[in-house]
């Protein structure tokens, strides 16, 4: 009897995909473009307006609103474009447009012409790109993490935090070049990103009905699926106070604390937006290592309160040391928090609505911190800057234990 042939041989089942590899890598290089330009902007923007112009607390809360209000009014709208188009063609074509506002400050800082209008144009501008980026980013990272989302999301978490702590690092270097250079070194960095998405296979967008659907029921249904979803409902109340009394303090508070109260350069902010990230790294590296949370709602409550906890204790006017052991604490905590969350936004999305269901996520993110800036900006010049801290930390709280008591949040795997 003849001997059966020989089978081909296969590649085992577990074996990674060399094309979904290259792929994620070339996903997370658009992400580290971004975020590590993010980085820049948060110290060099930050500087420009309170080292440079010398603004008063309320201006400074005003600027840092306008880099962050145009989320609140395109997400929506980001959000349908991104299901309309391929999201990798979209993000290509985006990063070199946000490239463009950077290396035009530069131009003016440069000349002379650096003014309070000219920061809100430039706010507004990078703003309104961002509210098109961030749900086509979001979107993306379905079609490249794999089979195991909260590793995925673990992974873009702490390649996006050590991007922003890079970048912020490196907008340190304005104490020695000026501001002038290090814009134009954001605006290239953030063209990196465009040659990074070329890397992720190009899909066509995920059909939708045939029949037409007014602009209005385009632009909510990402609202209105969030909003009859548990899984999406508390998360996203809890991303809206995250807005409110944590980001926009942040990006007001911290850089007048290194100013009026810390008597700190440049270089100093540049130290102090990095202790955050690195928390946030660390954390998510940690999650990653340990194949992450189960009892993600539980977590993120946790996480929460102990980050309120952390940012009143700044409050306290602790000594430098103190208060940037007290933030990075508080990006520990923030790791938690946003792995936890975002994963159950990532897996609880319906596939033909994602990126608008994913685009209410970032929507109560940075849709909330214009608001939360200009609150923080009006009480530190009210209350004074320490106070402001104490406040906002003891809010979060508040919401935190009505969310803990009167919903099933801690309760969401």
């Amino acid at each position: 009897m003849a001997e059966p042939a020989e089978s081909e041989p296969t590649e085992p089942s577990g074996a990674p995909d060399p094309a979904a590899a290259r792929a994620f890598q070339g996903y997370l290089a658009g992400v580290g473009s971004w975020f590590g330009s993010a980085g820049m902007q948060s110290v060099l923007f930050s500087w420009l307006v309170v080292g440079e112009l010398q603004a008063s607390p309320e201006w400074v809360g005003i600027v840092q609103t306008s880099t962050l209000l145009p989320s609140f009014l395109f997400l929506l709208v980001g959000g349908a474009a991104a299901e309309r188009r391929d999201p990798r063609g979209l993000l290509i074509r985006l990063h070199v447009l946000a490239a463009l506002p950077p290396l035009a400050l530069s131009a003016a800082v440069a000349t002379g012409h650096l003014s309070i209008p000219l920061l809100l144009f430039f706010g507004v501008t990078m703003g309104t790109i961002g509210a098109f980026v961030l749900p086509a980013r979001d979107s993306l990272l379905s079609r490249v993490a794999g089979n195991d989302m909260m590793q995925a999301v673990a992974g873009m978490t702490a390649v996006q935090f050590t991007a922003q702590a890079i970048g912020a690092l490196i907008a340190g270097a304005a104490r020695l070049t000026g501001s002038a250079p290090m814009l134009a070194v954001q605006g290239l960095m953030i063209l990196v990103g465009s040659a990074g998405m070329r890397a992720v296979t190009k899909e066509a967008p995920v059909p939708r009905a045939a029949t037409p659907e007014s602009p209005w029921h385009e632009l909510t249904l990402g609202l209105r699926v969030m909003a009859r979803t548990a899984q999406l409902r508390w998360p996203f109340v809890l991303v809206v106070c995250v807005g409110l009394f944590f980001i926009g303090p942040f990006i007001v508070c911290f850089p007048l604390l290194v100013r009026d109260y810390y008597g700190g350069d440049a270089a100093m902010l540049a130290l102090v937006m990095t202790v955050f990230p690195i928390g946030t790294i660390t954390g998510s590296l940690l999650i990653r290592a340990r194949g992450g949370i189960r009892r993600k709602g539980q977590a993120a409550l946790i996480a929460l309160a102990l980050g309120a906890v952390s940012l009143g204790t700044i409050g306290f006017g602790l000594p430098f040391p103190g208060m940037m052991t007290a933030a990075l604490a508080w990006g520990l905590c923030g790791s938690v928090f946003i792995n936890c969350s975002r994963t159950l936004y990532q897996e609880a999305a319906p596939v033909a609505e994602r990126a608008r269901v994913l685009s209410t996520y970032q929507l109560g993110f940075v849709g909330a911190a214009p608001f939360g800036a200009t609150l923080a900006g009006f009480l530190a010049g009210q209350i004074g800057l320490l106070a402001t801290l104490q406040v906002v930390g003891a809010a979060m709280l508040c919401v935190i234990a009505a969310i803990a008591v009167f919903t099933e949040t801690r309760r969401m795997e």
